[in-house]
């Protein structure tokens, strides 16, 4: 005897397996867009009008601060190179 389920899963598992693969795939696609959209997301906000403190975007970007520099600083320094900029 085979169950309903059985039956089902018979007729759709090539379209079930598949679906999971794309799926799983997108996301792994996805984590590097993600992760450069958060770091342009923060220096964006760290250069116009000081939307968020350097403290935060040291957070924001994990980045360790430096003695005798000040947080801002190093947050503009990082952005500006990760954004290829000067």
């Amino acid at each position: 005897m085979q169950t309903k389920f059985y039956q089902w899963w018979k007729n759709h598992r090539r379209l079930v397996t598949i679906g999971l693969f794309l799926s799983l795939f997108a996301f792994y696609l996805r984590s590097p867009f993600e992760k450069d959209a958060k770091v342009r997301d923060t220096c964006a906000k760290l250069n116009s009008s000081y939307q968020i403190k350097g403290d935060e975007a040291l957070k924001k970007l994990n980045l360790k601060e430096i003695k005798n520099f000040n947080n801002r600083e190093l947050a503009n320094y990082y952005c500006e190179r990760y954004l290829g900029i000067k």
